[in-house]
């Protein structure tokens, strides 16, 4: 008995977090505010491996991606909406983002072909490249 009573309370606490996560997240579906994300910013995060990257994108639609020592030059516009295009040399993915409700500076991507979620930070600023 005491065990039920306790999955019940563990699986209630469950349910209860989960929409509060999902409000912590807010979609970003303005093409002014997601050229805004991209202009002139440096994201700061990880992969889906845990592995550290910097991007710093350019108002023009230049980037340029350090990744495990590597540099990667991309491009980026906007499309539609809500959604971010990067070209790559190798690939063309497509994200939509959401910002944190509560903690300036806190993004997310999610990967258009997969759901693939990549949190990061955005800072002003870049250096020249």
């Amino acid at each position: 008995m005491r065990t039920t009573i306790l999955f019940a309370g563990a699986a209630l606490a469950l349910a209860a977090a989960a929409p509060a996560a999902a409000a912590d997240w807010q979609d970003i579906k303005d093409p002014a505010a997601l050229r805004a994300l991209y202009s002139n910013k440096t994201f700061k995060g990880k992969d889906y491996l845990d592995r550290p990257f910097v991007a710093h994108y350019r108002a023009d639609g230049q980037g340029l991606m350090i990744w495990q020592g590597t540099r990667v030059p991309r491009t980026w516009s906007v499309k539609g909406n809500d959604q971010v295009c990067v070209k790559l040399p190798w690939d063309s993915p497509c994200y939509r983002f959401q910002r944190h409700a509560t903690k300036p500076g806190f993004y997310r991507s999610i990967d258009i072909a997969n759901d693939m979620t990549t949190e990061f930070t955005v800072e002003d600023g870049i250096p020249t490249f």
